[in-house]
């Protein structure tokens, strides 16, 4: 992103940037309860109180978003805005609450439009674990491809695009570089969702401003609707008809493994999945080595600290390999067979069988294998349509998964017979 000119930034990315709006979701819903209002009559103030025509009107323009547009277009944008997602309200104001707080920040430093808050409920719901038959995963939606080439590193312990920082600083990037090209933000949105290269093109053969209306933007008509449904939530914002809840304080803290989040979050009196949803980008309930950091509850930061003796595992998973044998790894982490068929006495067969997991005592760490963050949705099935320049190869590092596992559900005798069009199952492990 530094090295390069932006246009061909946006070209390269083009290719890989898919929204969400196209696919169906996988969303989970916290367990707190919040509240988000949605005036369905007129609009009105966080007090209360009613707002006139004109005063919804002056709102209106307050927003970036929504320059030059007509306000008949920006009325029926808000009309289709309200069908579309009255219904889920209740749950994007749940899940927003805990990330909003860091969102905050990072519109606060790169001077974005606030309006642009609105953009994560048409992408994935504010569900930073949404992920689509795509590969589109987070907040944000950002595909493989475009996170790597806005620099965004892959980790074994830590997921970039689920990361609430990384990832909305990486895709306000790309959206104030979309506005820097196109100069109108209904543009930007629609080159997000489209992609520039799309947008571009269509440009060359009909110009457009945004007193032109939304219904002549030179976009698909898919992204129309997406860029339709965004400038309705944002006069919605702008006029108060929807507020959304106040976000959860947090702080972060920094911790050294190893410390078992499901223990630290019992001994501080918190669910089990609390954790896991102020930090989204974790990889693992089980941290063994290393400092990593945290984003708690303020409420609950010192009682989180207090509490770290409690947090250190008595027992992990390993990884089983050919020839290991119950005595042999009793003899390796100093236990009997008899204890190690005890504490696994709810999975344990008659035999060991290679790749499979074992629970040992936690002295060794060199063949651990950590649990993974329990909101992840490992093992979900996809049906995906082969598109051009597919390989097993490039579908299988899209999805976490692996070339045979894909022949195999496939009955997949040779990778040569992959045609664009065709549709796989995957089970997907991101």
């Amino acid at each position: 992103m530094r090295t390069r000119p932006y246009p061909l930034l946006l070209t390269v990315a083009a290719a890989c940037l898919l929204s969400a709006c196209a696919t169906q979701m996988s969303m989970k819903s916290p367990d707190d309860a919040s509240a988000l209002s949605l005036n369905s009559t007129s609009p009105a103030t966080e007090s209360g109180d009613t707002v006139t025509t004109r005063d919804h009107a002056d709102r209106i323009k307050t927003s970036e978003l929504l320059e030059g547009l007509p306000l008949s277009d920006i009325a029926r944008a808000q009309a289709v805005a309200k069908r579309v997602y009255v219904r889920r309200w209740h749950k994007v104001a749940k899940r927003s609450r805990y990330v909003r707080s860091r969102i905050q920040t990072v519109f606060k430093r790169m001077h974005a439009p606030d309006a642009l808050q609105l953009l994560p409920i048409v992408e994935s719901g504010y569900n930073p674990y949404a992920f689509s038959s795509a590969g589109a995963m987070g907040l944000w939606q950002l595909m493989p491809g475009t996170a790597r080439y806005l620099g965004m590193k892959r980790s074994e312990d830590i997921n970039s695009r689920r990361n609430v920082v990384r990832s909305t600083e990486n895709a306000l990037q790309y959206l104030q570089a979309l506005k820097k090209q196109f100069h109108y933000w209904p543009l930007a949105l629609a080159a997000y969702h489209c992609g520039p290269a799309n947008v571009a093109r269509r440009l060359r053969h009909r110009p457009w401003k945004p007193s032109d209306g939304l219904r002549r933007l030179p976009a698909p008509t898919i992204t129309r609707l997406y860029v339709k449904q965004i400038i309705g939530l944002v006069s919605l914002y702008q006029s108060r008809s929807i507020v959304f809840p106040h976000p959860i304080a947090t702080r972060q803290i920094t911790l050294q493994g190893p410390v078992d989040l499901h223990l630290l979050s019992k001994a501080a009196g918190l669910s089990r999945t609390e954790l896991f949803r102020f930090n989204p980008g974790l990889n693992h309930s089980l941290y063994l080595h290393g400092r990593f950091t945290l984003h708690v509850p303020e409420a609950s930061a010192d009682d989180l600290l207090a509490m770290m003796d409690n947090a250190v595992p008595k027992h992990i998973h390993i990884r089983i390999h050919r020839g290991d044998s119950l005595w042999t790894l009793a003899r390796k982490y100093g236990t009997s067979v008899h204890y190690l068929r005890t504490i696994n006495r709810h999975h344990l067969g008659k035999y060991l069988h290679p790749g499979r997991t074992l629970l040992v005592p936690a002295r060794r760490f060199a063949r651990a294998a950590p649990p993974p963050n329990p909101l992840l949705s490992r093992g979900r099935r996809i049906l995906y349509k082969v598109r051009h320049g597919d390989n097993l190869w490039n579908i299988a590092r899209k999805f976490g998964t692996t070339t045979k596992a894909i022949a195999r559900a496939n009955s997949l005798h040779d990778a040569s017979s992959l045609h664009p069009g065709d549709r796989l199952w995957i089970l997907a492990q991101l």
